[in-house]
């Protein structure tokens, strides 16, 4: 009698994880670089001991992102870099850790460190940090990443590609983390004075939203009929052997 509310709750799980996962794509819809995420179901099979028919629930088992590239967009700030390529810019977090992105839209900190937008050093390929003078006039950032101050080299961003995306977890503010290091990078090339968009389709991001918020209205009405159903009987047999 409650295999229709276990099926029924774990469907209100996944459909919970999916509808964060969808608000979250639609409230990243202006952030450089960012990439989609999408929600992956499989069907679970419950095979209990005493039931005479298998219990089908849906099992939820992760995320992966839409890999596909947004559209480069000319700003014309210096600090500004698109990714044309597979590959991601290496920045290192404030607790030392190597992480990974493609939101390009840097800028200098105090210390004259070019800095992502959370604050997050760029790194080189070696993780250490690319130091800007304050005297600088004119900084150029090459296709291979070399950084140059009036002329003058003062660093590379460092450009990793990795053999499978959907390895790297994402950590929020565009950044991931990988389980292995990347490979420098042979098939990325860097845009300055641009930065690549986000990759989410708004619309599509909606529509999803709605039809997510339907079903879970849908499957929360088939329990509660569910619960009215067993109090109905529990209450009629209490009173035919009352």
């Amino acid at each position: 009698m409650e295999s229709s509310l276990y099926v029924g709750l774990s469907r209100q799980i996944v459909l919970s994880n999916a509808m964060t996962m969808v608000a979250n794509n639609v409230a990243n819809a202006n952030t450089a670089g960012y990439r989609a995420q999408n929600p992956m179901f499989q069907e679970y099979i419950s095979k209990e001991r005493y039931d005479k028919d298998d219990l089908s629930m849906v099992y939820d088992m992760g995320q992966y992102d839409t890999t596909s590239p947004g559209t480069i967009q000319l700003t014309g700030n210096p600090y500004d870099v698109a990714l044309n390529g597979p590959g991601f810019m290496a920045v290192t977090s404030p607790s030392g850790e190597m992480q990974y992105t493609r939101s390009g839209n840097f800028t200098v900190n105090n210390n004259n460190e070019l800095v992502t937008s959370s604050g997050y050093k760029v790194s080189g390929p070696g993780g250490d940090a690319i130091a800007i003078p304050t005297s600088a006039r004119e900084v150029k950032i090459t296709d291979q990443g070399e950084v140059t101050a009036d002329g003058n080299t003062v660093g590379r961003i460092g450009v990793f590609e990795f053999d499978n995306l959907q390895e790297l977890r994402p950590e929020g503010n565009g950044l991931y983390s990988a389980k292995t290091p990347g490979r420098p990078a042979t098939e990325t090339k860097m845009i300055q004075g641009s930065l690549e968009g986000s990759n989410v389709n708004a619309i599509q991001e909606t529509t999803r939203m709605i039809e997510i918020l339907r079903t879970y209205q849908s499957t929360m009405r088939m329990i509660q009929n569910e619960q009215e159903r067993q109090v109905s009987a529990i209450t009629t047999l209490a009173k035919i052997n009352g």
